[in-house]
């Protein structure tokens, strides 16, 4: 496995041979998400995303960084933990000490170590603490099964380094990274990411204002987002004129079936037609009875397969607020976490654009909250739903969004006005998100372009 490690022999030209770094060189783009570009040393991180997201081209950009630094090549170890037990992490340790350098701090890099099932967070806390050097040793375990993972933040607890953010979520493409990789607008990058709850009709008029030459741009990319989505691969089939991403679409269903669904025995035919039915109900409550109901199962079994989902980053949970905190035996709305997940099948009908700029709407303000505690991310407790007493709904609140509540509408003209009314008769200030809609007079009731307003949170 060490004989893969190619910047040992070659630190100059390893990449030119690296298989990750040549595709991620190919795309019509230069894309890093940068999570991993302040590792502190002896820090402990975690690093978690769905498949295929480029978590293992940022682990190589992120050694190539290290190496370009002057960080001794021989100290930097990675490995693909596919195929590895437990036990094999200690027996790794013991060899990999005769290997490196004696003296100084190394840097480990296990790349999906998810993939081990007999107790991986075990073996990393044993090492951890009998291994005086990997104890002091900077280290980066990436994954993708958020269940594994958050077992592991409990068992390392004490034994990360005292680091910041040790953390990290690494998500399918931002909007204003896709509008940066997908066309040439020149829009002004001191325009910083705004927290949510900034979003007061001051500060909203003054960045209209300042990003009106490129509204129709805005638009535009956004429509093309909530179509094509964030996944590196896809984006760089949209750029080649494909936006069908049909080796991705293969490879993400592979995932949701053979390895999300991989107790519940079901044919593939049947993993299609719940993820399909699940694309069917976005933006409204998840029925999990009448999910049952239409495909054959139980609630129950309904159940435990979107929890699988959901432990996998396919999709995420928007929990009805109550007090602002998430009603969690109330009915939460299940929306992906990439546009591609509702289009995996060439048959299929893709869902209209309102609910899919509504679930993109609903990520992006999810990322706003991970800039200042990635951990968060599994709580799913930053954005949340209204339902009033009426049972009609505001789509998107929660307790870091100061007095504001956003709905998605994506329409143009005046037909955003239509249901504004339940906005009007809460206790929030209301910013709709519209197709082309603008409209800043009102403090109250603000209508904004969702591409515009995904621009300005940076999510």
């Amino acid at each position: 496995m060490l004989a893969l490690t190619g910047w040992w022999s070659k630190p100059r030209s390893w990449v030119l041979g690296d298989r990750d770094l040549r595709q991620a060189a190919r795309a019509p783009f230069d894309y890093s998400a940068n999570v991993l570009d302040d590792l502190r040393p002896g820090g402990l991180y975690l690093l978690r995303g769905p498949r295929r997201v480029g978590k293992s081209v940022e682990v190589k950009k992120t050694i190539k960084r290290l190496i370009g630094e002057g960080r001794d090549p021989r100290c930097i170890v990675h490995f693909a933990a596919d195929g590895l037990s437990a036990a094999d992490l200690r027996r790794i340790a013991r060899v990999t000490d005769e290997l490196t350098p004696p003296d100084g701090r190394r840097f480990w890099f296990f790349d999906e170590i998810t993939s081990i099932a007999d107790g991986w967070p075990a073996a990393i806390k044993w090492l951890r603490d009998n291994d005086s050097r990997f104890g002091d040793d900077t280290v980066v375990l990436t994954g993708s099964s958020a269940a594994d993972l958050g077992e592991a933040v409990r068992a390392l607890a004490g034994r990360r380094g005292g680091v910041p953010d040790p953390d990290r979520v690494l998500l399918p493409m931002s909007f204003r990274a896709f509008v940066r990789a997908r066309s040439d607008i020149d829009l002004p990058e001191d325009i910083r990411p705004l927290a949510v709850a900034d979003l007061t009709p001051s500060v909203l008029r003054e960045r209209v204002r300042a990003l009106a030459p490129w509204l129709n741009q805005l638009v535009e990319q956004w429509d093309a987002y909530i179509r094509v989505g964030g996944f590196p691969q896809a984006v760089s089939a949209a750029a080649a004129g494909d936006d069908s991403s049909g080796e991705l679409c293969r490879d993400l269903f592979q995932v949701i079936h053979g390895e999300a669904f991989a107790r519940a025995a079901w044919s593939q035919a049947q993993s299609a037609a719940f993820t399909t039915r699940l694309a069917k109900g976005l933006a409204s409550p998840t029925n999990r009875h009448d999910i049952a109901t239409d495909l054959g199962t139980s609630r129950q079994s309904v159940g435990r397969r979107i929890a699988a989902l959901r432990e996998a980053f396919v999709v995420w949970p928007c929990y009805p607020e109550r007090s602002l905190r998430p009603a969690l035996r109330s009915q939460e709305k299940t929306y992906f976490a990439d546009p591609v997940y509702a289009r995996l099948f060439p048959q299929a009908v893709p869902p209209d654009p309102g609910p899919m700029s509504e679930q993109q709407l609903g990520v992006v303000l999810v990322r706003s909250f991970l800039r200042e505690d990635p951990a968060s991310y599994l709580n799913f407790d930053s954005v949340l739903y209204h339902r009033t007493g009426g049972r009609r709904e505001i789509d998107f609140v929660g307790p870091a969004f100061g007095d504001l509540a956003v709905e998605s509408k994506y329409v143009d003209g005046e037909r955003w006005t239509r249901g504004a009314g339940v906005i009007r008769g809460s206790k929030w200030r209301g910013l709709v998100a519209t197709r082309w809609a603008l409209d800043t007079r009102d403090p109250d009731l603000i209508a904004l372009p969702t591409g515009m307003l995904a621009w300005l949170i940076g999510g």
